[in-house]
This record gives C-alpha cells, sequence and structure tokens, in this order.
C-alpha cells in the first residue's frame, strides 16, 4: 500500500508539472523572475552609463581646457620674445643714445676749450663786454676753461657784481 501511495503521489507531481509546462505557467514564472533580477542590473547599468558619459564629458572639458591653457602658454612665449626683442632694440637705442650724448658732449667741451682760448688771447675789456651780454652758464664754463691769469682779468674787467656773482658761483661748483 505504501508504494502504490508513493506511486500515486509522485504521478500526481509528473502530471501537475507537465500540465504547467503545457500551459506555459513555468514560462511566465521564469521570466518575471529573470525580469526582478534583470530590473537591478539595467538600473546599476543605467547608472553606469550615467557615470561613464558625466566621466566623458569631464574629460572632454578638461582636453577643451588644456588646449586653451597651451593656446595661452604659446601666446605667453611669442609675446615673450617679442618684448624680449623689443628690449633688445630699446637697449640698443639706448646705448646708441648714450653713445651721442656723451659725442654731443666732447663736442661742447671742445668747443668750450676753444671759446676759451679766443677769449684768453682778446684783451680783458674786450673779453669782458662780450661776455657780459652771454649766459652765466655759459660764462661760467668758459671761465672755467681760461687760465687763472686771463680769467682774473676778465673778471676784473667785468661789472663788479656780475664779476662777484660769476666768482660765487665757481667757488661753489669747484667745493662741489
Amino acid at each position: 500500500m505504501r508504494s502504490v501511495i508513493l506511486f500515486s503521489f509522485l504521478s500526481f507531481i509528473v502530471i501537475f508539472a507537465a500540465t504547467f509546462l503545457v500551459t506555459g505557467v513555468f514560462k511566465g514564472l521564469r521570466e518575471s523572475y529573470a525580469a526582478k533580477t534583470a530590473a537591478p542590473a539595467v538600473a546599476g547599468a543605467d547608472s553606469l552609463s550615467l557615470e561613464r558619459k558625466s566621466l566623458q564629458a569631464r574629460a572632454a572639458n578638461l582636453a577643451r581646457r588644456e588646449g586653451e591653457i597651451e593656446d595661452l602658454q604659446e601666446s605667453l612665449e611669442l609675446e615673450r620674445a617679442v618684448l624680449a626683442e623689443e628690449f633688445n632694440k630699446l637697449s640698443g637705442l639706448r646705448d646708441g643714445i648714450q653713445l651721442a650724448t656723451g659725442q654731443i658732449e666732447e663736442a661742447r667741451l671742445r668747443s668750450l676749450k676753444k671759446l676759451a682760448k679766443v677769449y684768453e688771447a682778446m684783451p680783458a675789456r674786450e673779453a669782458a663786454a662780450i661776455l657780459s651780454g652771454m649766459d652765466v652758464d655759459i660764462v661760467l664754463e668758459i671761465l672755467r676753461n681760461m687760465k687763472e691769469r686771463p680769467a682774473a682779468q676778465v673778471l676784473a674787467a667785468l661789472d663788479p657784481g656780475r664779476a662777484a656773482a660769476l666768482s660765487n658761483m665757481l667757488s661753489a661748483q669747484k667745493e662741489n
């Protein structure tokens, strides 16, 4: 009897399973189970996809910014080169100006020495008459370049007030 019950029970299970297979109930259960387990995976995949897109967008933005920085660096290097070239040009001009200024100053001093010799050769009264109408700075330079004796004679022939002022200026410049 036991074997009959056992056989009946096993037959019932086989018939029951075959019925479900034929009607597709297991198929629906399998699909719903697959859908339940796949849904989180799809949601995770969507999340990963969004993160990947976000990272790609950031990478593209960084690449664009790096390109801009490289362009700015190149522009800066060009500007530095231009400024260095301009600086060199200005240095050359400055050196040229200093050289020309030195040459002009030498020529002026030569001219004043020649003029001082001319006034030394003149009689003191005539030289004083001419120098009294000239600019004080030029008269001082001429007197400075003259020998002491002719310079003293010219100062003596000048108006006493002007001679005193010139003497004060000469002594102040010698102290400096």
